[in-house]
């Protein structure tokens, strides 16, 4: 097995930087980005990030990543990062600041046979996030007391390349442990694990039935009525009128119970809708699809 950059390599890049990428090539005939998603044990703080373009071909890209070294959640104001194990809290003016001051504190090397994202942070921002820097009044209430943010920083990853055939395992180096070989081989000890494990046995993937035409046999529930959700219809078209807005979004929430696991769920929308932004991203707070 040859993990690249050499440890020589490496010591070099190192001098600027507190994160390396090193990496395995291995075939990738025999698997999937959705297998190779199953192998890694479909497990809190995953992801997998695909891509059709123009609804026609697949993007060169496929990436999925697990075991982050850090997280980070907002609820309005109130932050929590963990580490190790280990997590703290403490309330500050604008959580996307605190990220970004995260991120400044992790930088990276980029060796140019490796695509730009081969680590870094992923998860997401929800729509009351614009108040961190917008005034705008308190957020209406969650039921689901989800976080505003939530991301983790992975340095742990599995890119496919389908022009090359390859899928790439990635793992950086940390250079500020005070033993770089030593780190050096810690992660090529990470690389050759998930390696093992992607090279394991096909797992039992169920095939599903799919439906492409006719009507859904689901019953939804919605927040809105027909009735109230034409009224808030009339409404912005007042608002509208007035000045006050030129652009509105009138969402609803559709809930449905359901024993599909999340994976199954994103099998079945990127035969039925693929798009040219497709993920799975799971965390302890939320699965999204």
């Amino acid at each position: 097995m040859s993990h690249s950059p050499d440890f020589a390599t490496v010591k070099q890049l190192a001098n600027d930087v507190r994160l390396v990428p090193v990496y395995r090539q291995i075939l990738s005939d025999t698997l999937t980005p959705v297998s190779a998603y199953r192998k890694l044990g479909e497990e809190d703080h995953t992801f997998l990030f695909e891509s059709v373009v123009g609804g026609e071909r697949i993007g060169r890209y496929s990436f999925l990543g697990s075991d982050p070294f850090l997280q980070i959640e907002a609820r309005g104001s109130d932050v929590t990062i963990m580490t190790d194990g280990q997590s703290s809290g403490r309330s500050v003016e604008d959580p996307l600041e605190e990220l970004q001051s995260l991120l400044d504190q992790y930088p990276a090397a980029h060796l140019p046979e490796l695509p730009r994202f081969c680590g870094g942070a992923v998860g997401y921002a929800g729509y009351d996030t614009v108040r961190y820097t917008e005034h705008l009044p308190h957020a209406p209430g969650d039921d689901r007391q989800l976080p505003d943010l939530a991301f983790a920083l992975y340095d742990l990853m599995v890119v496919f390349d389908h022009i090359r055939k390859v899928v790439l395992v990635v793992a950086h180096v940390r250079t500020d442990t005070g033993n770089l070989e030593a780190a050096y081989q810690q992660a090529c000890g990470r690389i050759d694990e998930l390696c093992d494990r992607l090279q394991a046995p096909t797992v039992d993937l169920t095939p599903r039935d799919i439906s492409l035409t006719g009507e859904p046999t689901l019953s939804w529930t919605s927040d809105f009525t027909q009735e109230e959700f034409e009224s808030s219809v009339e409404s912005c078209k007042e608002y509208i009128r007035a000045g006050d807005i030129f652009q509105v979004v009138l969402s609803q929430r559709l809930q449905l119970e359901t024993t599909a696991q999340p994976l199954d769920i994103y099998r079945a929308l990127r035969v039925v809708n693929p798009s040219p932004f497709m993920f799975l991203l799971r965390s302890p707070s939320v699965s999204l699809v």
